[in-house]
């Protein structure tokens, strides 16, 4: 039997699926999913659900690709880069003059800003980013901040090698400007403050350099990839989408920080995102959720602030029909969604305090955040057909 890439391709990915679910005894008889197990097998089209590329569907995946650049990608890198500016022009006007208090809660304000906006790029780690490695170099948490204070004399210091990626990026501008007398340190040391310069210098210039290719060449290549097979535009999008929701969401802003994915199962509130500003971890957490959403639902603001509902993962789905794999799950996805913001929102700062008196309540938070994964990385990834090309070591 002659089988070409893409059917095998496909084949991989729905084999994948039915050992996963397997092996976590969940969902194992889904209809949809042994059918399209056997179609593959033999060649044949699926019956309405699935992806394959030799398989009638007239859902226009370069719609898809074109509202996820220009309205929500970009668009988000644009909003980030400014905050970036924002920020460094606040540091570098405290930095000419150090006692002036207002300048300092001036650099706080545009640093809270600058957190929620990384947000909203921080899952797009593909391309541009992922060759720049700016999810690394921006949001390594918890930072050191022994490394911090040792870099801080030192003129030679260069930021964005290994060595240094625990103690650049937001985590290290959080402690130098919230952690505890910060003020009078920043303004009785002009190499501490030369340090926070620096630091929130390269933040900007990696951010706008990630900008600079979206806008220039690789947005125009990102629209032109309309395949599914591994390496095209989807691909690399649904990866990076699951990939930093189950590693950098669901795992390092609440699953370590319980305890609930660490050996002991014992809390570890020094390691909640923006530790030292105290109240701003849940915000972080429940503005992360939103573009994850925004992917899914192809939702987007217009410049008048008006809601679009563009297309999106959803309509894929919803492309198959009524099935198990198409609207029905499409659906779950949807109900899990509501479920997992209502349960960030019953979270309260400092989280760091949060996880430790009431660690049974952030475990059920987390549940709801794992719900997702199974629903994203399993199931959805299987019905479209494109295969999980990260490895993690959670088990899920």
């Amino acid at each position: 039997m002659q089988m070409n890439y893409n059917k095998l391709y496909h084949l991989m990915t729905k084999v994948m699926t039915l050992l996963y679910n397997f092996k976590t005894g969940r969902n194992i008889f889904r209809p949809v999913v042994v059918l399209l197990f056997v179609a593959s097998l033999f060649g044949l089209n699926s019956c309405g659900s699935g992806v394959d590329d030799d398989q009638d569907n007239d859902f226009d995946r370069a719609v898809l690709l074109n509202n996820w650049c220009d309205n929500l990608i970009i668009p988000s890198y644009e909003n980030y880069y400014n905050e970036t500016l924002i920020l460094k022009d606040a540091v570098e006007l405290f930095a000419d003059d150090p006692t002036n208090i207002q300048n300092f809660e001036s650099c706080r304000v545009a640093f809270i800003s600058t957190y929620l906006s990384w947000q909203e790029v921080a899952l797009y780690d593909f391309g541009p980013a992922s060759n720049r490695a700016l999810l690394s170099t921006t949001n390594t948490y918890p930072t050191d901040i022994d490394k911090i204070n040792q870099a801080v004399p030192d003129d030679n210091w260069t930021p964005g090698s290994p060595a240094t990626l625990d103690n650049i990026g937001l985590p290290a501008i959080d402690y130098l400007l919230n952690a505890d007398d910060a003020f009078n340190q920043l303004s009785n040391s002009p190499d501490r403050l030369a340090h926070l310069v620096r630091l929130i210098q390269f933040m900007k210039v990696e951010a706008e350099a990630v900008y600079s290719d979206w806008t220039t060449t690789y947005g125009a290549t990102f629209k032109a990839s309309t395949g599914t097979e591994m390496g095209s535009s989807i691909g690399e999008v649904l990866n990076a989408f699951n990939k930093v929701y189950e590693t950098y969401v669901r795992k390092q802003k609440l699953g370590l920080p319980t305890g609930i994915m660490t050996l002991s199962g014992t809390p570890l509130p020094g390691h909640v995102e923006a530790y030292y500003a105290q109240n701003l971890s849940v915000d972080l957490l429940a503005s992360a959720i939103l573009p994850f959403e925004n992917i899914y639902l192809g939702n987007y603001y217009d410049s008048s602030g008006i809601l679009i509902e563009g297309m999106g993962i959803d309509d894929y789905l919803i492309s198959f029909g009524d099935v198990e794999y198409g609207s029905i799950l499409d659906s779950d996805i949807k109900a899990q969604i509501i479920s997992s913001k209502q349960a960030i929102s019953t979270l309260e700062n400092p989280l760091s305090d949060y996880v430790v008196n009431n660690t049974a309540e952030a475990n059920e938070v987390y549940q709801e955040l794992q719900a997702l994964v199974v629903l994203w990385k399993v199931d959805m990834m299987g019905a479209l057909g494109v295969l999980v090309t990260y490895i993690d070591n959670d088990g899920d």
